[in-house]
């Protein structure tokens, strides 16, 4: 096992399917998006217009946090990459999902802006940390970035015939198919357990941290038989 666990093609694309599925959950209930700021800053613009400013502060605050939570993200990676400490990003995947969790708990979930916050720190730190899949760059919370890179690495390929961008049009296109089935799944939850359905997103965050525990210890366990 090498020490990028993180570049892990299925990791990727469970982290896809959260980012599908944690932004259509928040806008759902919350009516602000957990990460595509770009629609949080336009829909800010067009309720401070009609005068909606306590939804303008939701968003804002959103991208706030987010903003934040990048800046965070860049800090651990610099700290942690002096300390040469590799697999740290498994803390990672164990704080989302014990956040995830007590966002489903009902006396947290109702707390509107503070909830929008926590995820939207949470999901910038995702997104930073866990950026890449198998050596090719991707997004786990946006789908516009890898919806390009579907395109111009399909015309690419028809154009001529190359085999890495074969690959490379796989690749996003199983990162965009991922991505929209969390989306799928969590409009399909929310309709019927409502505001449970965030338990989705953090019983698949347990299963990728339990997961990749596991294999980091194997991993440890027979280099030290190798010694």
């Amino acid at each position: 096992m090498e020490t990028s666990f993180h570049e892990d093609r299925w990791v990727g694309l469970l982290l896809s399917f959260i980012g599908g599925a944690m932004d259509s959950y928040t806008y759902i209930h919350y009516e602000a998006f957990a990460s595509a700021q770009t629609g949080n800053i336009v829909l800010a613009i067009i309720q401070a217009f009609d005068g909606a400013w306590a939804s303008v502060g939701k968003k804002l605050l959103s991208t706030l946090f987010f903003f934040l939570g990048i800046l965070l993200a860049k800090f651990l990676i610099d700290y942690f990459q002096k300390k040469q400490l590799h697999f740290w990003r498994l803390f990672v995947l164990y704080f989302e999902t014990v956040i995830f969790f007590l966002v489903s708990l009902s006396f947290i979930n109702h707390q509107t802006s503070l909830v929008t916050i926590i995820i939207a720190f949470t999901a910038a730190i995702q997104w930073v940390t866990f950026d890449k899949i198998n050596g090719l760059a991707y997004t786990n919370l946006f789908t516009t970035g890898n919806l390009k890179g579907v395109a111009t690495n399909l015309y690419d390929y028809l154009m001529t015939g190359k085999k890495a961008a074969q690959q490379k049009f796989i690749h996003f296109l199983l990162v965009v198919t991922f991505f929209i089935t969390g989306v799928i799944c969590s409009v399909f939850l929310y309709r019927l357990v409502g505001a449970k359905a965030i338990l989705l997103v953090s019983g698949i965050f347990l299963y990728l941290s339990i997961s990749q525990t596991y294999l980091i210890w194997r991993f440890y366990r027979h280099e030290r038989y190798l010694k």
